[in-house]
C-alpha cells in the first residue's frame, strides 16, 4: 500500500493488496552484487589460510542511526543512535561470504559475543532479522536476485590478532546501511506491542533507490513492481511487506519509508489483518475518494490499529533523505483534527480509522482519550474481536465497518447505543440503514438484478474501488454446488474501450474462484462451490478516463 497525492494536497493510503512482481530490474538494470550487501566493508588485509585452528572470542556492540519522524519531516540533522536488539551477528570467512564460522544474537543493549576457531582471517557482519520460528522478522534487499537479508559488516579481521572487540554501526548516509535496522527495529516493536500471538514469520523488502524496480516474483511466479505495500504470497512463500526507498533517479529527494514508523506500522497491522482478521478488499490505489465499504474499512482499520501499536496519533509519511530535502508529504492525527477524503460514515478510510481510533482510546493497554468519546475497549479486548471476524458467520460476515461494530456488540465490549453515537459524528448511523446489507445478496435461481456503472462519474471518483466503478454482490450457500453466473451488458451501441465490464468471483478469504475478464460484452462462469459465502464483483473497465461511459447490464445467478 502506498499513498498517492489528492489535489494536490491530499496523499491517501494505499492499497494492501498483492501486486504484480519479477525478476529484473526496470530498464534492464542488472541486480546488487549479493556481495555488495553481505561482504565485508573496505579496509582489512588476509594473511594466508590455513595453519592451526585459532580459538576466538569475539564481543561488541551493533548500533544503528534512526532519523526522527517531525512535523516537518525526518529530522536529517540529528540522527538517533539505537541499539541493534535481538539481531543475528555472524563470524564470515574473508574469502567466501556465505561461510559462515559462528552466530550469536545481540541482547536488549545491542551487545553479543562470538565464539568460534578458525584457519582463515574473517569479518563479522550484523544481519537484518530477529526471532525464530512464528516470531521470525527479516530485512531482505530488495534489488538482489535472490533477495537476501541485509547486513552490516566489519572490514576483514586477522586470526593472529586473537580476541577483540568488534563493534558495527549503521550510518543514515548514502550507503544507508541503517535503514534495514530501523525497518526491523518498527516491526519488533509492533510484534511485541500486538497481543495476538504466532502471527507467523514476516519477510520485509526494501533497499536504497527501490521504487519501481522489479527483481522480485511472489510466490506464484508474477513480477512485483516494487512499492509500498503488504501481501500474503511473497517471494519466500511468506507475508511480505515492500517498503519504498526512495526513487533511483532523486534518492535524496523522494518517498523513503525506512524511518516513517507509521507507514511500517500502516502494512504491519495489513500482515496482522491478512493473518489473523478477515480482510475482503480487492486492492488498488486510492486517493482519497470515496470507496466501496470493504475497501474504506481494510485501509482505515490498518492505520488505527497501526498507530495504535506504534505508540503515536499522527499517521506521517515523509519525502527526502539525507543529502537532499526533507518534507511531510500527508499526515492525519488518528485522533482530532480534519478528516480528509470524500464521503461519510462508512466509505471514507479516514473516518473509519477515527472511529476505530474512537472506540479503544482510554481502555487499558490502548492510547489516551482526549475527546471523550463514550467507548474505552482495552487493546487485548479490541484486538480479540478483530482476530474474531475471521470465522465471522451472517450476519455481517463480509468485512467492513459495521461487521466490526457488530463484532464487539455480539463480545459484550460495545454496546449499539455508543456504536451509533460514534457514527453519528461521520454522517452514518448504527445499526446502518438497510442493515446487513453490504453488499446485497444475489440468490441463486432467483431473479437477475439490475445496474448501471460508470468507473469516472461523479466528483473525485475512483475508477478502481469506487462505488460508482462496482456492482457487489454476496452468494450464500447452504450446501455445495455448481453455480453460473451470468452478466448481460444491456448497453446501447456496446464499445469495450467505454463500455467492458469485468466478472470476479471471490471467496472470504481473498482467493479468486471464478473470473471472466476481456472485451465480450457478456460475461458468463460456471464453478463448484462449496458452502459458505462469496463475492461477486462486476466491474466497469473502461480504457481510459476519456473513454469511460456509462455501462448498463443485468446479473443473475443460476
Amino acid at each position: 500500500m502506498k499513498r498517492f497525492l489528492w489535489l494536490l494536497i491530499l496523499l491517501a493510503l494505499a492499497s494492501c493488496g498483492e501486486r504484480d512482481s519479477g525478476s529484473c530490474g526496470a530498464g534492464g538494470v542488472p541486480p546488487v552484487p549479493h556481495h555488495a550487501v553481505i561482504g565485508p566493508a573496505p579496509g582489512g588485509t588476509a594473511d594466508p589460510d590455513g595453519g592451526l585452528p585459532a580459538a576466538l572470542t569475539i564481543s561488541g556492540k551493533v548500533t544503528y542511526e534512526r532519523l526522527p519522524v517531525t512535523p516537518g519531516g525526518l529530522d536529517l540533522l540529528n540522527p538517533v543512535v539505537e541499539n541493534a536488539s535481538d539481531v543475528l551477528v555472524e563470524a564470515v570467512a574473508h574469502s567466501d561470504i556465505n561461510n559462515v564460522l559462528g552466530t550469536a544474537t545481540t541482547d536488549a543493549n545491542g551487545d553479543y559475543t562470538l565464539n568460534f576457531s578458525t584457519t582463515v582471517d574473517y569479518f563479522v557482519r550484523a544481519r537484518a532479522r530477529s526471532g525464530a520460528g512464528l516470531d521470525m522478522d527479516a530485512v531482505y534487499h530488495s534489488q538482489t536476485s535472490p533477495p537476501i537479508v541485509h547486513a552490516l559488516p566489519g572490514e576483514v579481521l586477522n586470526r593472529a590478532s586473537g580476541s577483540q572487540t568488534v563493534n558495527l554501526h549503521g550510518a543514515a548516509d548514502a550507503a544507508n546501511r541503517a535503514g534495514a535496522f530501523a525497518v526491523l527495529d518498527t516491526v519488533q516493536r509492533l510484534r511485541a506491542a500486538s497481543t495476538l500471538t504466532g502471527l507467523g514469520p514476516l519477510d520485509l523488502f526494501w533497499g536504497m533507490g527501490n521504487a519501481g524496480t522489479r527483481f522480485l516474483a511472489n510466490g506464484s511466479g508474477q513480477s512485483i513492481t516494487l512499492a509500498t505495500e503488504t501481501g500474503l504470497d511473497g517471494p519466500n512463500g511468506n507475508p511480505s511487506i515492500y517498503l519504498l526507498g526512495g526513487d533511483a533517479a532523486d534518492v535524496q529527494n523522494s518517498d523513503h519509508d525506512e524511518f516513517d514508523e507509521t507507514v511500517i506500522a500502516h502494512e504491519w497491522a495489513s500482515f496482522l489483518q491478512l493473518t489473523q482478521s478477515r480482510d475482503n478488499n480487492f486492492g488498488g490505489p486510492h486517493f482519497g475518494e470515496e470507496l466501496i465499504f470493504s475497501a474504506s474499512y481494510s485501509e482505515g482499520m490498518v492505520t488505527a490499529i497501526g498507530c495504535a501499536l506504534a505508540g503515536q496519533s499522527v499517521y506521517r509519511d515523509t519525502l527526502g533523505y539525507t543529502g537532499g530535502v526533507t518534507s511531510v508529504q500527508f499526515e492525519f492525527d488518528c485522533e482530532s483534527g480534519l478528516v480528509p477524503g470524500s464521503g461519510t460514515g462508512y466509505g471514507n478510510e479516514f473516518r473509519v480509522t477515527r472511529v476505530v481510533w474512537d472506540l479503544f482510546d482510554g481502555g487499558t493497554g490502548s492510547p489516551p482519550d482526549t475527546d471523550a468519546d463514550p467507548s474505552n475497549i482495552g487493546m487485548a479486548d479490541f484486538l480479540a474481536s478483530f482476530a474474531d471476524l475471521r470465522a465471522r458467520a451472517a450476519p455481517f460476515e463480509v468485512a467492513w465497518l459495521a461487521s466490526l461494530l457488530q463484532e464487539l456488540i455480539d463480545d459484550a465490549r460495545l454496546s449499539i447505543s455508543d456504536a451509533n453515537t460514534i457514527m453519528a459524528t461521520h454522517g452514518a448511523s448504527f445499526p446502518p440503514a438497510g442493515g446487513d446489507g453490504f453488499p446485497p445478496v444475489l440468490t441463486v435461481g432467483g431473479a437477475a438484478d439490475m445496474g448501471n456503472l460508470d468507473a469516472w462519474s461523479g466528483t473525485d471518483p475512483n475508477p478502481i474501488l469506487g462505488p460508482q466503478a462496482n456492482g457487489l454482490w454476496r452468494m450464500e450457500l447452504a450446501g455445495a454446488q455448481t453455480v453460473s453466473i451470468d452478466v448481460t451488458n444491456t448497453t446501447p451501441g456496446y464499445n469495450p474501450a467505454r463500455h467492458r465490464l469485468d466478472l470476479t468471483v471471490h471467496d472470504l478469504e481473498r482467493n479468486v474462484v471464478a473470473q471472466h475478464i476481456g472485451d465480450a460484452a457478456n460475461k458468463s462462469v460456471s464453478v463448484s462451490l462449496m458452502p459458505g459465502t462469496y463475492l461477486v464483483r462486476v466491474q466497469h473497465a473502461p480504457a481510459t478516463q476519456a473513454d469511460s461511459q456509462p455501462a448498463s447490464f443485468m446479473v443473475q445467478a443460476q
